[in-house]
């Protein structure tokens, strides 16, 4: 992406000295010699210098690179990418930028303003910027979901609040709708089609349908009379609607329907977005344990009991699983062990700092990267064995995200409105899903 323009020294004349001594070099043999060497020495001076000026100058542009993008070349190339484009979406004066949101038509970025930016993922130019909702709203997220209309199905800018949502057309962000919801949402959304998913004060998963502007429905975690608050965000796999409630409730839903599939009752509640992969649930729970449990029956394959409860979410990548368990550090398990009903643990690590954000390509296998946003540095830490393999102070950006259209890829940005797209030299085994999350917060 980055050419650097080699300006070749241009040729000079070499002047002689005016002295009394030059007529003498111009008699004799000895007097030739001299004046060639004296020429000679001359010209080559000329080049040296030339050669320094060109290498100052190589110099002072590449630091200038460096200076302008919130992570320069050299930094994106030790994560195993190049940079595809770097974003300015001008800030109002006195504000930033606090949420970005990525989808595969459209990278949505939200100021402190409330004000919504599109940009085009390919290229990252700016298509508009509108106000998303009121400032004194309270965002949750910022999606693209797909709506039914009578010309069939187009894309919206779904802005959802803690007391309703707000719609933006896709084509120039104009109004199209505003609703406030009959249930107060306590996580943000995971869009489903045409509808967002997204746990309840009361204890509900509820389904609201941007369509129609209204819920579609609502499921009570606990049972018919719970009133336990949904803390985790929802996951949807493979048709399944993932949730738990603080009560230390578990369940898997149906995405279209609703109906309950499975469901298991914990010994305290559950507070981390649990994950999914190749067929199995992990929950991190209060009640210290880290369990695993099959998507389709709900049936304990497994669960690691820990000394302390678990808050932080599980993060599943190729064939493990890692968790950050506190007093043990960042532990990786097996996530179908043959036969180990209480976990087979394939390394543990202490001291690292950060939570992982996504999967990446290194010398020798791959590495979990991990991203803390008060100290702005990178981790990377080998899936196989747990070492560090590399440390980064990222001081200028303020998050940073796996690009979820692009395995490998990451999206980095910064409150002063710089929003960067970085692409996998070498594709990776695992992205995580990114959403919208504030600057402010702690990985």
């Amino acid at each position: 992406m980055f050419q650097n323009t080699t300006t070749m020294p241009q040729t000079t004349a070499t002047v002689l000295p005016t002295s009394s001594a030059a007529p003498s070099l111009l008699h004799g043999a000895t007097g030739a010699c001299a004046l060639v060497a004296l020429a000679c020495t001359l010209t080559i001076g000329t080049g040296v210098h030339a050669t320094a000026t060109q290498s100052a100058r190589q110099a002072a542009d590449a630091a200038e690179v460096e200076r302008v993008y919130i992570i320069g070349p050299k930094q994106a190339s030790e994560l195993g990418c190049s940079i595809s484009w770097q974003a300015v979406i001008p800030m109002p004066s006195g504000h930033s930028l606090r949420f970005v949101g990525i989808d595969k038509d459209a990278i949505l970025a939200l100021n402190s303003r409330n004000e919504v930016s599109l940009i085009r993922p390919g290229n990252g130019d700016r298509g508009w910027t509108a106000s998303g909702a009121e400032s004194i709203d309270k965002i949750l997220s910022v999606d693209l979901v797909q709506v039914s209309t009578l010309e069939g199905l187009e894309p919206r800018v779904i802005v959802t609040t803690d007391t309703g949502v707000y719609g933006l057309d896709f084509k120039d962000g104009a109004s199209v709708l505003r609703r406030s919801f009959k249930l107060v949402p306590s996580t943000a959304p995971v869009a489903s089609g045409e509808t967002l998913v997204f746990g309840t004060r009361s204890g509900q998963i509820s389904w609201f349908n941007c369509s129609s502007g209204f819920e579609r429905r609502a499921y009570t975690v606990d049972g018919p009379f719970g009133q336990s608050p949904i803390l985790a965000k929802p996951v949807i796999a493979d048709g399944n609607i993932i949730a738990a409630s603080a009560e230390g409730t578990v369940i898997a839903l149906d995405e279209s329907s609703g109906n309950a599939y499975w469901r298991k009752k914990l010994l305290a509640g559950v507070q981390a977005t649990p994950a999914v992969a190749n067929g199995v649930v992990f929950v991190a729970s209060e009640d210290q344990y880290l369990y695993a449990f099959d998507l389709d029956t709900g049936n304990t394959l497994w669960k690691y009991f820990t000394q302390t409860p678990l808050t932080s979410a599980p993060y599943a990548t190729g064939d493990i699983v890692v968790q950050d368990i506190p007093g043990e550090g960042l532990v990786a398990f097996t996530q179908k062990p043959d036969g180990a009903l209480g976990g087979d643990v394939r390394w543990k690590r202490k001291g690292l700092i950060g939570a992982p954000i996504g999967t990446i390509s290194v010398r020798g296998g791959d590495a979990i990267l991990l991203w803390c946003p008060t100290s702005h540095t990178a981790t990377m830490v080998s899936s196989a064995t747990g070492d560090i393999v590399g440390i980064m102070e990222l001081p200028k950006v303020d998050r940073l995200v796996a690009d979820a259209l692009e395995p490998g890829g990451f999206i980095a940005w910064s409150k002063d409105g710089r929003i960067e797209r970085l692409s996998p030299l070498k594709a990776a085994t695992q992205p995580v899903a990114a959403e919208a999350a504030p600057a402010e917060s702690n990985g």
